[in-house]
């Protein structure tokens, strides 16, 4: 695998929007592909965004700011008011990629050594052991690479070798998962994959990042309560922010928003050729609208066919879908046929959990190729 284009593409696109246009100074971000990100010390003066903003006579505006990041305060983010920079060369897509070292907060640097290289450091935190263990997305690309060379069995194996960022929801054990949260988490990532992920993770896929994300999959909103706000936030890029990965641009314009759509980070990796496919998830637009935006295919089917519960933050079983985004329709499509149906997991998954023999016959009232496809699936018998 070739990281050059995450060096070359994957750093800020925004500046600040400050009440006076002063520069601010110079910050550092996380660590993306060894290196710290690097933000505009330019800004923006409001003004030029707001050309009446002396007759706005309304609550205080949230201009912009650099603040330190409650994960980790050695790195910092842009908060507040902040406008995309015009040819900026930078898209800011993917928030977190699975390199050793810089995959996780909890276990970042030294933290996530290779076992290869002797034992941890002191005051690594005791889950780091079995954390470091798992293998990073270029060590697993060497390790199939090794194992098939050009001749897989893409019949056990048909994701082979295909790139995949994931939402930042979709629980990945081998990466932070916060759903572009940004809290002081005790562990940033799962005990295990989302039931997606881990099947493709199965068939040969290359599991390589957490795109950005609108935080919580949700835009800014009034959850009712006695708080309420003290400023105004006006935006000129949609609300698709996350307090810990910034905000994603779109790939020919780096001035317009990547969508209103939280699955904006997703759309933007596939349109611009960062990965090759990207899972999101949609409640109502979060997928439509970053593939429309950023000009990529999108397969979004019924809940029941594919799923985003099976482990992600903010999953909601009545509305919430997982839809495939692809530079073709082709593409999706393959993606989409080497998985089971979310219908066929659950009842698997109810089947083990009742504690169902596999030599057990068993009949639903539901159609007769459906039961025999889970029957089967346990080693047992038609009926």
């Amino acid at each position: 695998m070739n990281v050059d284009p995450f060096v070359a593409f994957d750093g800020v696109a925004s500046v600040l929007v400050t009440e006076d246009g002063a520069p601010v100074p110079e910050a550092a971000g996380v660590v993306r592909v060894m290196e710290p990100l690097r933000f505009p010390t330019e800004t923006v003066k409001a003004s030029a965004i707001l050309p009446d903003i002396e007759k706005y006579k309304g609550p205080p505006l949230e201009f912009g700011r650099m603040e330190a990041t409650a994960s980790d305060p050695s790195v910092q983010q842009q908060y507040g008011m902040i406008a995309g920079k015009p040819d900026a060369g930078q898209l800011n897509a993917l928030a977190t990629l699975n390199l050793r070292g810089e995959r996780s907060v909890t276990c970042r640097g030294d933290f996530d050594r290779h076992p290869t290289e002797g034992p941890l450091p002191p005051g690594a935190p005791p889950v780091c052991e079995a954390f470091r263990r798992l293998p990073d997305a270029l060590e697993r690309a060497a390790e199939l690479d090794a194992t098939y060379g050009r001749n897989p069995d893409l019949e056990k194996l048909p994701m082979y070798g295909v790139v995949f960022s994931f939402k930042d929801p979709f629980d990945t054990k081998d990466m932070r998962t916060t759903a572009g949260g940004d809290a002081a988490y005790d562990i940033d990532f799962p005990a295990r994959d989302h039931v997606l992920v881990e099947q493709l993770r199965n068939k040969g896929a290359i599991i390589f990042a957490k795109a950005v994300c609108t935080e919580y999959n949700g835009r800014a909103g009034d959850p009712g309560g006695r708080h309420k706000p003290e400023k105004v936030l006006p935006s000129v890029l949609g609300y698709q922010r996350s307090s810990w990965a910034g905000n994603p641009a779109n790939p020919y314009d780096t001035t317009r928003a990547a969508s209103l759509g939280s699955s904006s980070g997703s759309g933007v990796s596939v349109s611009a050729n960062l990965v090759m496919v990207s899972l999101g998830e949609e409640t109502r637009a979060s997928t439509r609208g970053p593939a429309n935006h950023n000009a990529v295919a999108l397969i979004l089917p019924h809940k029941a066919v594919l799923s985003f519960n099976g482990g992600a933050i903010g999953a909601d079983i009545y509305c919430d879908r997982a839809g495939i985004l692809a530079r073709t329709i082709g593409d999706a499509a393959k993606v989409l046929e080497t998985q089971p149906t979310a219908i066929q997991l659950r009842y698997l998954q109810t089947l083990t959990e009742i504690g169902v023999e596999k030599n057990t016959t068993i009949v639903f009232p539901l159609p007769i190729d459906i039961i025999n496809s889970w029957v089967q699936a346990l080693g047992g018998s038609k009926k």
